[in-house]
C-alpha cells in the first residue's frame, strides 16, 4: 500500500502547470519513447512487432495511459479488419482465383515486349491491390514473373520494382487496399472524426495509380537496372566450392555403413543425391552405402573434405556441379524469400528439413551470400534462400506461410470454391461501400464465411494472418493513445508547425507529407501512420482547419515509400529476387516519391477541403 500511495502522490505532484494540467515529464517520456522506437525500427535491432510490444509495455509501466487504453489497440477496428483482410486474401489465393491472371501475365512476358507485358502486369496488380492486401497481390504475381523471365531469359529486375511500386499505389484506392488506410481510419474514428468511405480515397488513389503506371513504362523503366541472372541457381548462389561429387571407395571405411553412421557424418553439410549403378535412389539416413555409390554433397567446409576424404573412404571428383546434378525424379531446386511471419526465426526452429524435406543450400541477404551455419542464421525480411526440396513437398513448403516460393509450379488449390471466394469478397466490398455495415463487420463476417464455405481450412486461416503486423498495430496504437492523453501530440504538432504555420495549410500539408515519407523510409509504414495520425489531427485543430486532408496525407505518404527497401513490405519481397541494391530504390523510387508528393499536395485540397 505504501508503494501505491507513493506512486499516486508522485504522479499527482507531476501533473502541474503545463498545458491545462498535463505533465511535462509525461510528455518528455512520450518523446523519448517516440525517439527510441524510431531508433529501434531503423537499426533493426529487434523485429518490428517486438519493438511495438516494448513500446506498449513502457506506456503501461510509466502510466502514460491506463492499461485499458494501452491495450485497446488489440480490439481497435483497424486491427481486427486487417486480420480479417489477411484471411480474405488467403481465401482468394488458396482457391486459385487469380491463377488465370498470373498465367496470362507469364505468357505476355514470354511472348511480348517489355513495355506491353510490364503495362499489363502493373495494371492488373494495381487493380487487384485495391481489393486485397497488396503484399498478397505481390505474392501472387512474383512467382509468375520469376518463372516467365527465366524462361524468356530476360532480367526480372525490370518487372519487380514496378510490381512493388504499383501494388502500393493500387492499395491506396480503397479503404481495405492497405492496412495503413484502415489504421488512419481507425485513428480518425477514435477521435470523433467521421470515418472514411470505402471509395473515398479512390479519386486520389486512381490518379496516383495512373501516374505510377506511366512512370513504370517510361522514366522508371530507363532508370531500373537490368541485372541478368544465371540460368543455374547453383551458379547464381555461388555454390561451386560448397558442392562435391563423391564416390564410395570399395575398401574404404564408409562402405557397408549407413549414411547416419558412416564417416560422412564428420563433415558439416548434407547428402543431396545418391545414385547406385546410375540409378537414382532416395536419400535416407538408414540407406546402407555400397562400393562405387555416387554421392552429391553440400559441405560447409570444403577444405575439411580434402583433408579427411581418405579417412572417410571416398574419392572426390573434379566435376563442376550444376542444377542438373541436384535435381531429379525425387528432388528439385527452388528459390524462396522469407515471409514476414518467419522473420526473426531460424531454419532450425522452422524445422524445414523434417517438415518439408527441404535442405537449405545458401542464403542471400542484401547482396551477400552465406553458405555456413544456415540453420542457425536468424532470418530477416528480404532474405532469399536456395532449397533442395522433395518434389512432392514443394506445395507444402509454399502453403506453410513461412516462405514465398519463387517458382510457378502448379499449386494445390480449391478451384471448385473459387466462385464462392469471389462472391464473399464482393459481398464484403458492397456491404462496406453501401454503408450497410462498418467495414470491420463485413470483413469479419467475410473471413468467417471463407472458412465455413470450405474456401479455406481453419489452420490456413490462422496461418494467413500476419501476426507481426497485428502486434505492430496494437503496440503502436498504444503510443498514439499515450500521445493523446499526455498532450504530447499537441506539442509535437506545434514543433512541426514552427515557423511555417503562417504559410498556410497547403504548405503545412506538404511538410507533413515529407515528414511521413522520411519516417516511413526508415521504419514501418504502419508505425509511422500510428505516430503521425494523432499529430496530424492536433495540427489541424491548432490551425482551426479540417483534419481530414492531413489524415489523407499521412495515409498516402506512409503507403507510398518507394525510395527505401525497408519502408514497405512489398519492397522487401522483391529485394532479394531482383538482386537489387539499396541505391536502386533511391534512384528509381526517389523521383516517383517526389511526383507523388507534388500530385498529392495539389490534389488533396481539391477533394478534401481545409
Amino acid at each position: 500500500m505504501g508503494g501505491v500511495g507513493f506512486t499516486l502522490c508522485f504522479r499527482g505532484e507531476r501533473r502541474i502547470g503545463f498545458n491545462h494540467g498535463l505533465s511535462t515529464l509525461d510528455i518528455v517520456l512520450v518523446g523519448l519513447l517516440v525517439v527510441g522506437s524510431v531508433v529501434l525500427f531503423v537499426s533493426e535491432a529487434f523485429r518490428v512487432d517486438i519493438v511495438a510490444l516494448l513500446v506498449l509495455a513502457a506506456v503501461m509501466a510509466f502510466g502514460l495511459a491506463t492499461p485499458e487504453e494501452a491495450l485497446a489497440g488489440f480490439s481497435n477496428s483497424a486491427t481486427v479488419t486487417v486480420a480479417a483482410m489477411f484471411v480474405l486474401s488467403a481465401g482468394l489465393d488458396r482457391t486459385g482465383t487469380l491463377i488465370p491472371l498470373s498465367n496470362w501475365i507469364s505468357s505476355l512476358i514470354r511472348t511480348r515486349g517489355a513495355v506491353v507485358s510490364l503495362l499489363a502486369l502493373t495494371t492488373v496488380t494495381g487493380i487487384v491491390s485495391a481489393f486485397i492486401n497488396n503484399t498478397a497481390a505481390v505474392a501472387i504475381f512474383l512467382p509468375a514473373v520469376m518463372s516467365a523471365t527465366k524462361e524468356a531469359k530476360v532480367s526480372p529486375s525490370r518487372f519487380l520494382l514496378p510490381l512493388s511500386f504499383v501494388s502500393m499505389a493500387g492499395g491506396t484506392i480503397t479503404l481495405i487496399g492497405t492496412s495503413t488506410n484502415l489504421l488512419v481510419n481507425g485513428v480518425a474514428i477514435s477521435h470523433g472524426i467521421e470515418g472514411f468511405g470505402f471509395f473515398e480515397f479512390a479519386p486520389l488513389g486512381l490518379t496516383l495509380l495512373a501516374v505510377s503506371l506511366v512512370y513504370s513504362i517510361t522514366l522508371g523503366l530507363r532508370l531500373t537496372p537490368e541485372r541478368r541472372r544465371p540460368q543455374d541457381l547453383t551458379e547464381e548462389f555461388e555454390m561451386g566450392s560448397f558442392l562435391s561429387a563423391l564416390s564410395v571407395n570399395p575398401e574404404g571405411s564408409t562402405v557397408r555403413h549407413t549414411l547416419k553412421t558412416s564417416g560422412l557424418r564428420r563433415l558439416k553439410g548434407d547428402v543431396l543425391a545418391l545414385k547406385r549403378s546410375n540409378i537414382e535412389r532416395k536419400v535416407s539416413e538408414d540407406e546402407i552405402l555400397e562400393a562405387d555409390d555416387a554421392l552429391t554433397v553440400r559441405v560447409e567446409e570444403p577444405e575439411l573434405l580434402e583433408k579427411t576424404r581418405d579417412k572417410i573412404g571416398v574419392s572426390v571428383s573434379d566435376q563442376k556441379l550444376t542444377d542438373r546434378d541436384l535435381e531429379g525424379a525425387q528432388a528439385i531446386l527452388v528459390e524462396a524469400t522469407v515471409s514476414s511471419s518467419a522473420e526473426g526465426s531460424t531454419l532450425r526452429a522452422t524445422d524445414v528439413k523434417k517438415t518439408f524435406d527441404a535442405v537449405p543450400l545458401a542464403v542471400s541477404r542484401r547482396g551477400r551470400l552465406t553458405h555456413r551455419e544456415l540453420e542457425d542464421l536468424p532470418l530477416k525480411g528480404g532474405d532469399t534462400i536456395l532449397f533442395q526440396v522433395e518434389r512432392d513437398r514443394v506445395d507444402q513448403l509454399r502453403l506453410a506461410g513461412a516462405f514465398l516460393v519463387l517458382s510457378q509450379e502448379e499449386k494445390r488449390t480449391r478451384p471448385k470454391h473459387a466462385v464462392g471466394a469471389v462472391l464473399i469478397v464482393l459481398g464484403v466490398v458492397l456491404i462496406a461501400a453501401l454503408k450497410v455495415a462498418p467495414i470491420v463487420v463485413s470483413a469479419t463476417i467475410g473471413a468467417l464465411l471463407m472458412v465455413l464455405s470450405g474456401c479455406l481450412k481453419t489452420e490456413d486461416a490462422y496461418r494467413a494472418i500476419d501476426w507481426k503486423v497485428i502486434f505492430l498495430l496494437a503496440g503502436m496504437l498504444s503510443l498514439g493513445s499515450a500521445m493523446e492523453t499526455t498532450g504530447a501530440a499537441t506539442v509535437f504538432a506545434d514543433a512541426i508547425l514552427g515557423g511555417i504555420r503562417h504559410l498556410g495549410p497547403q504548405v503545412v500539408l506538404g511538410v507533413l507529407y515529407i515528414v511521413t515519407t522520411l519516417l516511413t523510409a526508415g521504419m514501418s509504414n504502419n508505425a509511422t501512420a500510428a505516430l503521425l495520425a494523432p499529430v496530424a489531427i492536433s495540427m489541424a485543430h491548432t490551425m482551426s482547419v479540417s483534419p481530414r486532408p492531413f489524415l489523407v496525407a499521412v495515409a498516402f505518404a506512409a503507403s507510398a515509400c518507394f525510395s527505401s527497401p525497408i519502408g514497405y513490405q512489398t519492397n522487401l519481397m522483391v529485394y532479394g529476387p531482383g538482386r537489387f541494391k539499396f541505391i536502386d530504390f533511391l534512384k528509381v523510387g526517389g523521383p516517383l516519391n517526389l511526383i507523388f508528393l507534388i500530385v498529392s499536395v495539389l490534389v488533396i485540397p481539391l477533394i478534401w477541403k481545409f
